[in-house]
């Protein structure tokens, strides 16, 4: 039996000029192919479907009714930017969460960190500048028990995986039991111990890019950062420069999406109205 995942793809930001023109559009683009892959390696018979809006612009869908999960990208700017863009996918994700039990959500690097704010900081959970600086390159996750023992156990999962990365904002969790009983952390690299944030069925995000590559990587950094020393930009070159477990972090989030959710089929969908989804019967 063919299954369809359909994806709506929040694009908080555009792929630099050489990556737009050389290999897709929008990370919208990227992630969906990333995703039909692992779907024709792991479950051939389950079909990719996703659709762009640039939530910079203000593009948002007229209901969640056709989708099956939302997802949102990296940016330049930083969760706790105050910019009405920012402001409004904030409040957006906060009322997919309340209102579309069966609408699941995926983020990565920014996505991660807005979505980190937008749900739990009503437990603690800030985002800020890593005082350790930027984090480049690939690196080594070393993945949560707990997380290998819910997610992990389901799917196989080894206890490394390796991301590309480029970021200087971070997720910070007060205490270890700060967290509500249904989340947890993904894993922790050596400079970042918040490498990502899972509640079964409902949210999963990577603060790494498993949309870029070592041409997507090295062309961003190069773009981001021309001012830098000509010995740090080589280092993080040479960092760029290595192998990533993309294909098993893009299978990861294919199996989250396959997920048996929390759907309520007698719960009303949502229309836009006034720049949010808000239920049409009102509060």
């Amino acid at each position: 039996m063919v299954q369809t995942v359909r994806i709506c793809m929040l694009n908080a930001d555009l792929p630099v000029p050489n990556v737009h023109a050389q290999k897709a559009p929008t990370y919208g683009r990227i992630f969906h192919g990333l995703l039909s892959a692992a779907a024709t390696q792991k479950v051939p018979k389950t079909i990719i479907e996703s659709s762009d809006y640039d939530v910079t612009r203000g593009e948002y869908p007229p209901s969640l009714i056709e989708y099956d999960a939302i997802l949102i990208s990296g940016a330049v700017d930083a969760a706790y930017d105050d910019v009405e863009w920012i402001r409004r996918l904030d409040d957006f994700i906060l009322d997919v969460y309340r209102n579309h039990p069966r609408v699941k959500i995926f983020g990565s690097c920014f996505g991660h960190q807005l979505i980190c704010q937008s749900l739990l900081k009503d437990f603690g959970v800030s985002v800020g500048i890593d005082p350790k600086g930027y984090e480049i390159g690939v690196k080594e996750i070393t993945l949560h028990k707990r997380f290998l023992e819910t997610f992990g156990k389901k799917h196989q999962l080894q206890e490394k995986i390796r991301l590309q990365f480029v970021h200087h904002d971070h997720v910070v969790i007060p205490t270890p039991n700060t967290l509500p009983q249904s989340w947890m952390t993904l894993g922790s690299t050596e400079h970042c111990s918040v490498q990502g944030m899972y509640e079964s069925g409902r949210v999963l995000t990577y603060q790494g890019h498993f949309e870029f590559d070592r041409f997507v990587n090295r062309e961003t950094v190069r773009f981001f950062f021309p001012a830098w020393a000509p010995e740090a930009l080589d280092e993080a070159m040479k960092a760029v420069d290595a192998d990533d477990d993309a294909d098993v972090a893009a299978a990861m989030v294919l199996d989250f999406f396959l997920e048996r959710g929390v759907a309520n089929k007698d719960a009303p969908e949502c229309q836009m109205t006034g720049g949010l989804l808000t239920p049409p019967y009102g509060e």
